[in-house]
């Protein structure tokens, strides 16, 4: 009940522009983009087809700036968040970046959405048929684990992590950990972030102990 009268809340102090979007998500993630008329988001929003051609040209107009607000925007991230962080503090804040797009997923619509990370996964592939969204996507995952090299580079350079480890081995490792936790629990109804979070720390710390000093771990 309090996440639905918080999503209320926050719809009443958003501009019809941002509530379309937010509506459209919603619509995208548990019916399917093809599966969404202009329609469907008219009386999702309660505008207008003019209040809905007045800030968008058309279907497609609204799916990129969906995708450019909810997700390409929420993995671009910008190294100052890292400043004065430990190694396993930085890598904790990579992971909650995606733990944010599945929470964001489960709040959306009037009672929320049901298995929030199949839902993300159905939509991004469903988004991948489009040549250009499909380069994006391949773009943000590139910088994304260009982030978590860095992270690990610099984590071996601070003894935070053990030097003989090949720092490219343990990055692909940490991606694939944190994509894997994913996939492993795509069946999950609901709370989604705080079963993510309880994983991480279940499957992170005995990395760590691996990965890191003695002294560190």
């Amino acid at each position: 009940m309090n996440k639905i009268m918080d999503q209320e809340s926050v719809e009443k102090k958003i501009s019809n522009k941002e509530l379309i979007l937010r509506k459209a998500y919603g619509l995208f993630l548990k019916k399917g983009y093809q599966s969404v008329s202009i329609k469907d988001i008219m009386e999702a929003s309660n505008l207008s087809k003019g209040g809905i051609y007045h800030h968008f040209e058309n279907k497609e107009g609204i799916l990129r700036e969906v995708l450019d607000q909810y997700f390409f925007k929420t993995l671009s991230i910008d190294k100052s968040i890292f400043e004065g962080l430990s190694f396993k503090d930085r890598i904790e804040m990579i992971y909650k970046l995606g733990v944010g797009l599945f929470a964001m997923v489960e709040s959306m619509g009037k009672n929320g959405i049901k298995y929030p990370i199949q839902r993300l996964f159905h939509f991004q592939l469903e988004c991948e048929n489009f040549p250009e969204m499909r380069k994006e996507f391949s773009n943000t995952s590139i910088a994304y684990a260009k982030i978590v090299q860095d992270i690990v580079y610099e984590g071996i350079q601070n003894g935070e992590v053990k030097s003989e480890l090949d720092p490219e081995i343990l990055s692909y490792q940490i991606i694939g950990m944190i994509e894997g936790i994913a996939i492993h629990n795509s069946t999950v109804k609901q709370d989604i972030e705080n079963m993510l979070m309880r994983k991480y720390e279940k499957v992170f710390n005995s990395y760590f102990n691996f990965i890191c000093p003695k002294s560190k771990a």
